[in-house]
């Protein structure tokens, strides 16, 4: 019951400032003479304002938790900590080969330029690379991704990662969550626009939270320059 403990630790507090905000019942002043028939002294005392006191906090009590309980976002919280303290996964060859940890952009000191830049596309076929590697979260206002691939191998030895985006977004990262472990195209994803598809796994990927159904071919600015897969930097022309 460790985990129901901190669950409603989380849970009641947060569940008492929505009812208090949202419901005059609980911002209402107590009797003034309450404690001439409340506390101790008067425990076993028949009183009907005592009986009466007691059972308007019960039924605040009911109503608070019957109409004001967040209960998933107490469980977000609850996962978020889950990833914030957990170790990134363990990837297999394969893995790294459709992921950014096996690619991704690299200078190339000797060319001159920037090796191994991936665009994901709209036809592009997509799946989280673990189900249990992130958790979406709403905090305040925002959006945020927590997630563990950064984590250091040392316990909690960096900051929690997470990434923020718009509201508009969160459904596509659902979709992702509800389709694991199966494969969807990019633009399969619930979002208003094909872009902002293509925008959210960009920056899934980026983040090595996606894993393709085949590996990414690498761009470049020139096809008919002779450095393959290789985008120049500009500032060297000059």
């Amino acid at each position: 019951m460790i985990g129901g403990k901190s669950l409603q630790q989380n849970l009641l507090p947060r569940c008492l400032d929505i009812a208090i905000e949202e419901d005059i019942s609980f911002r209402e002043g107590l009797p003034l003479d309450y404690l001439h028939y409340m506390g101790l002294a008067h425990s076993d005392v028949e009183n009907p304002k005592r009986d009466e006191f007691i059972k308007k906090i019960t039924s605040l009590m009911t109503t608070m938790i019957q109409n004001y309980s967040p209960v998933d976002a107490a469980c977000d919280q609850m996962g978020k900590q889950v990833i914030i303290d957990s170790l990134p996964p363990v990837l297999t060859d394969v893995e790294k080969s459709c992921s950014i940890h096996g690619h991704g952009e690299k200078w190339d000191d000797v060319r001159k330029c920037v090796k191994g830049n991936m665009e994901v596309e709209p036809d592009t076929m997509v799946k989280l690379i673990r189900k249990g590697c992130l958790r979406l979260v709403r905090e305040d206002d925002s959006v945020c991704i927590y997630h563990n691939l950064e984590n250091a191998r040392v316990y909690h030895g960096r900051e929690p990662q997470f990434i923020e985006i718009s509201p508009e977004l969160a459904p596509a990262v659902e979709f992702l969550l509800h389709s694991y472990p199966e494969y969807v195209s990019v633009d399969s994803l619930p979002s208003p626009s094909v872009d902002e598809n293509v925008e959210i796994a960009s920056v899934l990927y980026d983040k090595g939270l996606l894993i393709t159904g085949e590996p990414l071919e690498s761009v470049h600015v020139d096809d008919s320059d002779d450095d393959d897969n290789c985008v120049t930097n500009d500032d060297d022309n000059f």
